[in-house]
């Protein structure tokens, strides 16, 4: 499978959210029992909140993806809220699946409840997603040049299929 530049860029930053929104939320979890206590109950249920924090961390950023990968200061400053967006979809997505009664509305209180406590990991989220941006920016950028996919078609592989048929037959 071939992907441009900008393409293998937003893979890379889909992953690097996934793995670090996955991490927080075992943290957490975690963090509920007491100082180095694991997640409670069997492996599965760890399992599941490593699943679901990685699950929720890719939703979240599909879902705030119009903030990110925008050029210039403004840009940035989408990217700023764009953070925070992320971050408390993230925190009410993950909260449905792992306590599904609850969760929603305790998980985005004890995000922010974890990032007053430890400043780190606010700083090490903020640094993931800023540097999410810059990735996704790659792609922005890539496509506003003609770059990419899109520049590698013939100019007939763009129009629709009747279209190709109706005025480029091949006798």
């Amino acid at each position: 499978m071939y992907l441009t530049k900008g393409e293998k860029s937003f893979v890379i930053a889909y992953a690097a959210v996934i793995a670090v929104a996955a991490g927080i939320t075992v943290l957490i979890v975690s963090g509920l029992e007491g100082v180095n206590a694991q997640p409670v109950g069997s492996p599965l249920f760890v399992l599941w909140t490593i699943l679901a924090g990685g699950l929720s961390g890719a939703v979240a950023l599909y879902t705030a993806r119009g903030w990110m990968g925008r050029t210039g200061a403004m840009g940035f400053g989408r990217a700023i809220i764009g953070a925070i967006a992320v971050a408390l979809i993230a925190s009410v997505a993950a909260g449905m699946l792992i306590a599904p009664v609850f969760g929603a509305a305790y998980a985005p209180v004890l995000l922010i409840s974890e990032f007053i406590a430890k400043p780190w990991l606010a700083i090490a989220w903020f640094v993931v997603l800023i540097g999410a941006h810059m990735l996704m920016g790659v792609l922005t950028e890539e496509r506003a040049f003609g770059l990419g996919r899109s520049a590698k078609q013939r100019a007939t592989e763009r129009l629709s299929t009747l279209s190709r048929t109706q005025l480029y037959h091949r006798d």
